[in-house]
């Protein structure tokens, strides 16, 4: 359905609703019908939509236009979309089941675009925000030395045929990264793209940065590679022809957004715990050498599978309201003992880390004891960056309202010693605070990728919960971290360095501690079987 159609429906039912429908359309109009590639201030558009409505908001763009900005809902929608100008679907706008996201993207051509919401079975409201509009330039590779014996002989077939369609046949027989073992513990690794104009570049993999590709003697081939240890487990995406835009560090580094996506030649892609109909764009690619030190319990099997109850928790502490879920297993029982894990960032570990399914294959095998699972979302996007690193008001949350409330849903009381505070990157510092916080309540902390490295609002010197901990005495608490070999280089001390130091801490201290460091960056396709590895340690008994 047009835009127009929609002002039109609202004509039939009030002159309120035509005023402001009439003056939205002039907005969308005279701004998204203009080609300026700078904008004087952010232009924030907002439409109430009926439910089960298709609405269309056109965008007149120039080529090679990068935009910037987000939108907000008040309920959830069945998708937004990017169309082109004979509205043909480009690529997904929203993230499933969240109420707010970036907008981040690049126009191939000169014309009219459009966003095309369709709502489900609510009244929504939608607001849309423009920030940036910036033209993109774009950068030229240098040559490397060739390290993959694959790609050195490609390099001498092009010395006498320019042809390369053997070599890709070849390489989609195979998939993508192609692995040529040196020894029983390394490995080189060779990403690749075909056919982009001007670079690629890896969002992901084992680096911190997002490294450029190389282009092979000026064919269509492309390839990055990088010797690895065995064991090693990510995911990642190929981003082909990044902008190269004016802007600050942050706004620069994050424009690889705008064209990354899963990797066409690989075989494995991220299988997320629900079929959430993704693009290729929300979609990663993933690779594994294995070793036998780890083990995916995240795979569907034949156990008993627990249940999940959705509830909304309003918190007078922190002043708003969000979503939990409850995870009880197979024949719960209220009158046994259970163990209790709250899992921060609860959307991404149900949906990216399965953890449902990884506590019901526990379970069942006999690894953990029976354990209720706390999975707690983030009001907003915003929100989280506010109450996961070190925040007091969140820890009082947790102790004076969360726990009781789940005390009184499950008519169950819990021991500190039974209870485990988990998460990934600020979702490990914050099970590290709060738990320094209330041991009395709280009494293992499994830390994944724990951002230790951060300071807090009133003391800029990084390591700050490091740093409380080496000065406070021993508190009852058990703590299960670790920390990928690639979470360093971006910070002076960063995900490793922060990780290490506080080991040491804990060591000096006389905690009951694990430390682990596996072969992966920051990526929950790692987390998800580091996961299980700290449960064992922490549930076991």
């Amino acid at each position: 359905m047009e835009h127009q159609e929609v002002m039109e429906c609202h004509l039939n039912i009030d002159s309120r609703k035509i005023k402001r429908s009439f003056i939205f359309s002039l907005i969308c109009i005279v701004f998204l019908s203009s080609s300026l590639f700078a904008l004087s201030k952010p232009i924030v558009l907002e439409e109430k939509i009926k439910a089960h409505k298709e609405v269309l908001f056109p965008l007149d763009l120039k080529k090679d236009s990068y935009i910037i900005g987000g939108f907000t809902l008040s309920a959830k929608v069945d998708r937004i979309e990017l169309l082109d100008n004979k509205k043909h679907f480009v690529r997904r706008l929203d993230q499933p089941n969240k109420l707010q996201s970036r907008l981040i993207f690049v126009t191939n051509e000169s014309g009219k675009y459009y966003i095309n919401l369709k709502n489900k079975s609510k009244d929504n409201i939608f607001k849309l925000s423009i920030d940036k509009i910036l033209p993109v330039k774009f950068k030229e590779n240098k040559k490397v030395e060739i390290i993959s014996e694959i790609i050195k002989k490609e390099k001498k077939n092009l010395l006498t045929n320019k042809d390369t369609n053997e070599f890709w046949e070849k390489i989609r027989k195979l998939g993508t990264p192609l692995v040529e073992p040196i020894n029983e513990n390394e490995s080189i690794l060779t990403f690749l793209y075909q056919g982009a104009k001007h670079n690629v570049r890896l969002f992901g993999g084992p680096t911190h940065e997002h490294v450029y590709f190389d282009r092979l003697e000026n064919s269509d081939i492309w390839f990055k590679s990088f010797v690895v240890k065995n064991g090693i487990r990510m995911s990642y995406q190929i981003a082909p022809d990044v902008p190269i835009i004016d802007g600050t560090s942050r706004e620069k580094r994050m424009a690889i957004l705008a064209t990354s996506q899963m990797d066409p030649l690989n075989k494995h892609p991220y299988k997320m715990a629900k079929d959430l109909k993704l693009d290729k764009y929300m979609t990663n690619s993933t690779f594994e050498i294995k070793n036998k030190e780890y083990k995916d319990w995240g795979v569907k099997s034949n156990s008993p599978k627990g249940s999940l109850y959705n509830y909304k928790i309003k918190s007078e502490i922190l002043n708003n309201t969000r979503n939990i879920s409850i995870y009880k297993p197979k024949g719960f029982n209220p009158k046994k003992e259970y163990k209790l894990l709250f899992v921060f960032d609860g959307v991404e570990y149900q949906v990216k880390v399965d953890t449902p399914t990884i506590l019901d294959n526990l379970i069942y095998k006999n690894k953990i004891k029976p354990t209720i699972a706390i999975f707690i979302d983030n009001p907003t996007r915003n929100s989280r960056a506010e109450e996961l690193p070190s925040n007091k008001k969140f820890a009082d949350f947790m102790a004076k309202e969360l726990l009781p409330f789940v005390e009184q849903k499950t008519n169950m009381k819990f021991k500190a010693k039974n209870t485990i505070l988990t998460g990934s990157s600020y979702g490990g510092l914050a099970s590290a605070f709060v738990a320094f916080t209330y041991p009395q309540y709280f009494g293992n902390v499994l830390s994944q990728s724990g951002s230790f490295w951060k300071d807090s609002n009133n003391d800029p010197e990084p390591e700050w919960l490091t740093r409380q901990i080496a000065k406070s005495k021993k508190k009852d608490i058990r703590f299960y971290l670790n920390a990928g070999v690639y979470e360093t280089g971006y910070f002076s001390i960063d995900i490793l360095e922060s990780n290490r130091h506080l080991r040491t801490v804990l060591e000096s201290k006389g905690y009951d501690f694990i430390y682990k460091e596996f072969q992966n960056g920051h990526d929950y396709y790692a987390w998800k079987v580091n996961l299980a590895d700290g449960l064992m340690s922490l549930a076991k008994d």
